[in-house]
């Protein structure tokens, strides 16, 4: 998937539980793909959808956030993470579980392929409906001040 999918996704995930985690997840959501990047800049050489893409690294920030986490931070980064292993199992290339296996998962028979017209209309659909249904408690908590100190950081949803 690329990483606009992988926004829009961890986006359609994110709003209608913790909007102002909103930020957080979608570094979450493109970490499994700017991580390679760095850890090749320290000559750290590793395969793409290799170890980056494992499911035990999302679930492993998400378990580390019951022990230790300020605000859901590493929460809301975890399951950004998850969703782009998650987005990635969707495809024929898939992802793989841990170090220790060799074969790929591919979630609904794997069959979207990278950049093609499928893979933004499921993730774009996904985005808008989870807007759709988001909107109206949004506005709820920023018209009716119910909200936190981050109230008026999603003014752009009370058109």
């Amino acid at each position: 998937m690329t990483w606009k999918s992988h926004i829009a996704i961890a986006t359609a995930v994110t709003i209608p539980f913790n909007p102002s985690a909103l930020g957080i997840a979608i570094l979450g959501s493109t970490a499994p793909d700017w991580s390679e990047y760095i850890l090749k800049f320290f000559s750290i050489n590793v395969q793409h959808r290799g170890a980056t893409h494992y499911v035990i690294v999302p679930l492993g920030i998400i378990l580390f956030s019951f022990i230790f986490d300020f605000r859901d931070l590493i929460f809301w980064f975890g399951v950004g993470y998850f969703t782009h292993w998650f987005a990635d199992s969707l495809t024929i290339s898939g992802v793989p579980l841990t170090p220790w296996d060799t074969s790929r998962i591919h979630f609904f028979g794997g069959k979207l392929r990278t950049g093609d017209l499928m893979e933004y209309i499921i993730s774009f659909s996904l985005l808008a409906m989870s807007v759709t249904v988001a909107k109206p408690m949004i506005e709820t908590v920023y018209n009716f001040g119910g909200g936190d100190e981050y109230q008026n950081t999603f003014k752009v949803f009370s058109m």
